[in-house]
């Protein structure tokens, strides 16, 4: 590995263990076995190190692009079903460890802070919405879903597994329930919701539809 890579990998563990303000170059020097000298050498700055390790990390998360081509011909709760499992899956494989889990925690508290890294996470999470809105757009188009948002369908759609995937290895994966089933019931409640079907036909028909 060259110390290019040994640096990056370093400043991920160091910025998602002290965050940001709390890492310093000395440490994530420390961490990838290199003199402090090599890593200005190669960034000039810490925040240039923090926006490389985001551009390396969000090359990764866009990878995802290719979960969103789901099948239009099954039924949509089959559809977000196997769409749910499979980003699950998918970041379940490319965040083994805690450190990436963190460093998102600690990107979000920087996003308030820092207009670049806001900008770098809002560049992530449009993909998921963007693809994930066209997909609800056409099944209302095939009168399959009421008319809805379809943008803040898909927010709320990616919001809960965003969530979930940063809570799990912060709490016990008992609170968080068993992956499969877990998924299963949140797809039930996206797609039927919580009233009671009477109920709902008594709102839509009093004019409450939301």
């Amino acid at each position: 590995m060259d110390a290019e890579q040994k640096i990056l990998d370093a400043a991920l563990k160091v910025f998602a263990n002290d965050g940001y303000t709390g890492a310093t170059t000395r440490r994530i020097a420390e961490e990838a076995n290199v003199a402090e000298v090599t890593l200005f050498r190669k960034f000039q700055s810490k925040e240039n190190l923090l926006k490389e390790v985001l551009i390396k990390n969000r090359a990764e998360i866009s990878e995802l692009d290719n979960l969103f081509r789901i099948d239009k011909d099954v039924d949509i709760e089959t559809d977000l079903c196997i769409l749910g499992k499979n980003i699950v899956k998918d970041l379940k494989d490319k965040k083994k460890d805690s450190k990436h889990r963190m460093f998102m925690f600690m990107l979000f508290e920087e996003g308030r802070r820092r207009p670049e890294v806001g900008e770098i996470l809002t560049s992530v999470f449009q993909m998921y919405i963007t693809r994930l809105s066209e997909y609800f757009e056409l099944q209302i188009k095939n009168k399959k879903m009421r008319n809805i948002n379809p943008r803040s369908a898909a927010l709320t759609f990616v919001s809960y597994f965003v969530y979930t995937s940063l809570l799990r290895g912060v709490v016990d994966d008992c609170f968080l329930g068993n992956g499969d089933e877990e998924i299963e019931r949140f797809i039930d409640i996206f797609t039927n919701g919580i009233l009671k079907a009477e109920d709902t036909q008594v709102r839509r028909g009093n004019g409450n539809n939301y």
